[in-house]
């Protein structure tokens, strides 16, 4: 494989792992366990099954999380999913497209998920327009910021 074919082949892992990180944050956690799992297989042309994910996310979180399927990553094209479901539909086996390239653009989107300021929101309030209380004009110097609705 030349040089320009790797880039390009890495830049399509990295458009896909920023748009994974942007649609569904939550499954940036899934893809490390799915390459941290990769890793200890071998090589990352090797495969792997979606429930030792699962498992791994376990372990790294301490409590039982639930994802019914990887077909998301399969579906973003940073996973494709290797051979026949076995077990009576109950395992199915997945291998990254491009294990190296993947590792590299999450290492990219977590750095750039941590240094990315969050929004503050300003609040425009109706109040008394009395006086010293005139809330119209002095709203867009209050900062409002909602609690966490997670």
């Amino acid at each position: 494989m030349m040089l320009y074919d790797a880039e390009v082949v890495g830049s399509d892992e990295t458009r896909a792992v920023q748009r994974l990180a942007a649609e569904h944050p939550d499954w940036i956690t899934v893809l490390e366990a799915a390459i941290a799992v990769a890793s200890r297989s071998g090589s990352g042309g090797e495969e792997f099954a979606g429930s030792s994910v699962l498992q791994e996310l376990e372990s790294r979180a301490g409590h039982r999380q639930w994802f019914p399927n990887l077909r998301l990553l399969v579906t973003y094209g940073i996973l494709e999913k290797s051979g026949e479901t076995t077990r009576g539909g109950r395992r199915a086996y997945y291998r990254f497209v491009n294990h190296l390239a993947t590792g590299a653009a999450l290492d990219l989107v977590r750095g750039s998920m941590a240094s990315r300021p969050k929004p503050a929101l300003s609040f425009i309030g109706v109040g008394e327009s009395s006086g010293t209380r005139d809330t119209a004009r002095r709203s867009g110097d209050m900062r409002f910021e909602p609690r966490s609705w997670r």
